[in-house]
């Protein structure tokens, strides 16, 4: 299950959302050597992590092993205002995208092929419910070119925004990525489960 934290409500969860821009900072500053976001106190926090950001991480008993945002494309987000050459145009924004930003996994739940109770198949489809509960059903991302044989085959529907870049220790690219109900039966077929994997929703089975 993963935990649903608006950036209006932040301030109920001070202590876990510490440790999730600490978790961040490992992931992408001392991981991925994305030396930009590097930050005195180890904490990896932007402009963006604002009351319109949207945090879900993923928890493994107390463990947070995996953690993801979604930002408004209707305000400045990373593509718009701070990643702007990774896109050769100007990326899609709209009342129904989201950027999809800071998808990370814990090293050690990490697979070459995800599967089960995969924190990748869990945040993934987070993303898509998510999306389908908020009239969302487009994302735009910054990620690993590597990453877009996964989202292919997970059935998002998956388009370029631009060329791969380094960052750090990555070659990054911007994508468009759409999904609908095809994308989450998908996910579900590959975690072996029909269940929400959000709070409190109620979602019918594919079955």
């Amino acid at each position: 299950m993963l935990m649903v934290i608006p950036g209006s409500d932040v301030g109920r969860y001070e202590t876990l959302m510490d440790r999730a821009f600490r978790f961040r900072h490992s992931i992408f500053v001392e991981e991925k050597g994305w030396e930009e976001l590097r930050q005195p106190g180890g904490r990896e926090r932007d402009r963006f992590d604002d009351r319109h950001a949207i945090h879900h991480i993923c928890l493994r008993d107390e463990e947070i092993v995996g953690y993801q945002r979604l930002l408004p494309t209707t305000r400045p987000h990373l593509l718009s205002d701070v990643l702007t050459d990774l896109c050769r145009h100007t990326p899609p924004r709209g009342e129904h995208v989201f950027e999809w930003t800071r998808f990370s996994v814990a090293r050690s739940y990490r697979e070459h092929r995800p599967r089960g109770d995969s924190p990748f198949l869990e945040l993934a489809q987070g993303v898509v419910e998510w999306g389908i509960e908020h009239q969302v059903d487009t994302v735009t991302v910054a990620i690993d070119w590597r990453l877009m044989l996964i989202a292919m085959q997970l059935r998002f529907f998956v388009r370029s925004l631009g060329f791969p870049q380094r960052i750090g220790r990555d070659e990054v690219v911007a994508l468009r990525m759409s999904f609908n109900r095809e994308t989450l039966e998908t996910i579900r077929a590959a975690r072996g489960s029909n269940e929400s994997v959000l709070p409190m929703s109620n979602w019918p089975s594919v079955a």
